[in-house]
């Protein structure tokens, strides 16, 4: 759950009309409590209205792999603003397994997935993340990742089955990313 924090200041200066004159009829009744400056404190939470964006499903993944690139078919699931993949669906159900691998939804670099430009990827039904984090020891510039020594940029291109399929992914990723963006998770 998420907390936003708000402070603000009411003062009679907002009481002044366009002209610059004292608006009495904006001001506090005479023997009002709340002559002067109040000072107030506002907080607001994140409303669980609805389950977190969630979805499973096989997508495939284009990776860099010995240097060349390669299309690898992934069970996937959206979680906890994260893609989390696996070789396959029973990996995610056998808690002893690690995902294959995942896309922190955090660190994307847009706030909503896109659909692949036919210049990046002329495969059907895929869309693309663009993920930007600081540098670590070891990143190196290679088909999908640039690294310039202070940020990483890693370019996910994700395909679906289908035209439908594509839509779900990414209605529920636009979700998550929608939740990053307004509770800063």
């Amino acid at each position: 759950m998420s907390t936003a924090t708000t402070k603000s200041i009411i003062s009679p200066l907002s009481s002044l009309s366009a002209a610059g004159k004292l608006d009495r009829s904006k001001l506090a009744p005479f023997h009002s409590p709340f002559e002067g400056t109040i000072s107030l404190n506002m907080s607001a939470k994140e409303s669980v209205n609805s389950p977190p964006p969630s979805h499973k499903g096989f997508l495939t993944i284009f990776q860099e792999e010995s240097g060349l690139g390669a299309w690898n078919r992934r069970w996937c699931s959206v979680q906890d603003n994260k893609i989390y993949y696996w070789l396959y669906p029973e990996d995610q159900v056998n808690r002893n397994k690690v995902p294959h691998g995942e896309i922190d939804l955090r660190h994307c670099k847009t706030d909503r997935v896109a659909i692949a430009s036919r210049l990046d990827c002329a495969r059907p039904n895929t869309f693309v993340l663009t993920v930007l984090k600081p540098a670590q020891p070891g990143d190196r510039s290679s088909i999908i990742t640039e690294s310039n020594g202070k940020t990483t940029q890693t370019k996910f291109l994700l395909s679906a089955d289908s035209r439908e399929e594509r839509r779900e992914w990414m209605d529920v990723i636009n979700r998550s990313l929608q939740c990053v963006v307004s509770w800063n998770h």
